[in-house]
């Protein structure tokens, strides 16, 4: 087994790879920029973007790593799952260990703290050919396949049973993991555990950009930090390619979204708001910067207040230079136009110094930039989230004086 140490964004040496290998890794790893050097024909330097995890190639394993370390990576995503729950130690488990060995221990503790109660059971329709009646009867089909005959039965019925949605998204996530030959044996223990616990549950097969997502309730409530982890296990890993002979998987997660994903969590916990009022991604409002609403726009922030936004802002998982790139200025200046608003602001993920307040000439709009430092022990972190939060508070509150000045 070869290995390659990638880090996210700094170019590596010069490495030899096959054709195969390096398609494969192009294929898998979005972002990754693949350059021959000059003289030879199978020697490239590789260069990663904000995907970090691990890929594997036939026997080439690629590790991508962040710059603010596994831990960090750790810390954003488990206290993305659940705020409340979160414990220093989560991410001290992620010390000296790739990041697809890292998440294992954080899964199977949270998978195995839904299963406490036992296996969460459901009603599933089925539809099946039985020699007595139970539920109803579908009779095309019973005319079609079984004419003049009293036996067998088309029937269609609900069947109470563990194999739901929940655990087969548990199920599947345990396979993926399974899949990318972990080095340590408590990791795949851990897994084989968890495995035998959900025996008999069926994985399900969808599309990496559209995972199911349960309907939550107060009955399954107890299992969401584990399904949302193991929905973010099934669409960044388990990507399965095969090309002359080699077979390739994956673990890769995207820092711009965990950055993001964290950033909304610990602000919604702050505010003590909900999706509704907080949600991602402008879901359930249709944002338009034109008025033929050809040009959507989804801000990563925005607080509703009776259905106007009183708040915008953007997360970037960049650092900062000391000053703001013309993009993101030219985005933020999108939003605040399309959702009337003066005021937004642009979340930095680290950074040497924070760049001035940007102020729009003649559209009277200010952009405010800010910078949650992740690179930081978990508790500065936080203590940066309250202090944003405090902002993001003022901004709303003097967006809805203004509306209601502008009311009366």
């Amino acid at each position: 087994m070869r290995t390659l140490i990638l880090t996210e964004y700094v170019q590596s040496e010069p490495v030899t790879l096959t054709i195969i290998e390096r398609d494969l890794l192009c294929q898998l790893i979005r972002g990754l920029t693949v350059q021959p050097v000059p003289g030879s024909t199978d020697t490239y330097t590789l260069t990663g973007g904000s995907m970090v995890g691990v890929a594997r190639v036939g026997d080439l394993t690629v590790e991508l790593r962040p710059k603010i370390g596994p831990a960090a990576v750790l810390f954003l995503i488990s206290y993305a799952l659940d705020p409340r729950a979160w414990r220093t130690e989560h991410a001290s488990l992620a010390r000296d260990v790739n990041l697809a060995e890292a998440v294992v221990p954080l899964f199977t503790r949270t998978t195995q703290h839904a299963l406490r109660l036992g296996l969460l059971h459901g009603y599933r329709r089925r539809e099946d050919t039985l020699t007595m009646v139970r539920g109803r009867v579908r009779m095309a089909d019973q005319f079609r396949t079984h004419t003049g005959l009293p036996l067998p039965v088309e029937v269609t019925y609900d069947d109470f049973t563990p194999d739901i949605l929940e655990n087969q998204l548990l199920r599947t996530a345990v396979e993926t993991l399974g899949q990318l030959h972990l080095r340590h044996t408590t990791s795949r223990t851990a897994l084989a555990r968890l495995r035998h616990q959900l025996n008999g549950i069926s994985r399900i097969t969808a599309d990496r950009r559209g995972v199911p997502e349960p309907h939550w309730t107060r009955l399954n409530e107890r299992y969401r930090p584990a399904v949302s982890l193991a929905r973010l296990i099934i669409t960044t890993a388990g990507l399965e390619a095969r090309a002359g002979g080699q077979d390739a998987s994956v673990f890769l997660v995207d820092m711009n979204v965990v950055f993001e994903w964290f950033i909304r969590v610990a602000l919604l916990e702050r505010l003590r708001l909900d999706d509704r009022t907080f949600p991602p991604a402008v879901r359930g409002h249709a944002v338009h910067l034109d008025v033929e609403h050809q040009v959507p726009l989804e801000p990563d922030l925005s607080w509703w207040v009776a259905g106007r936004c009183v708040f915008v802002g953007d997360c970037k998982y960049k650092r900062t230079t000391g000053s703001v790139p013309n993009a993101d200025a030219y985005q933020m200046l999108a939003y605040l136009t399309a959702l009337q608003l003066d005021e937004g602001l642009l979340i930095y993920a680290a950074g040497e110094e924070i760049p001035h307040d940007v102020s729009v000439q003649y559209a009277n709009k200010r952009i405010q930039i800010r910078i949650i430092d992740v690179t930081r022990p978990p508790a500065d972190a936080l203590a940066q989230i309250g202090e944003l939060a405090e902002d993001i508070s003022r901004i709303a509150a003097r967006t809805m004086r203004s509306i209601r000045e502008l009311a009366s």
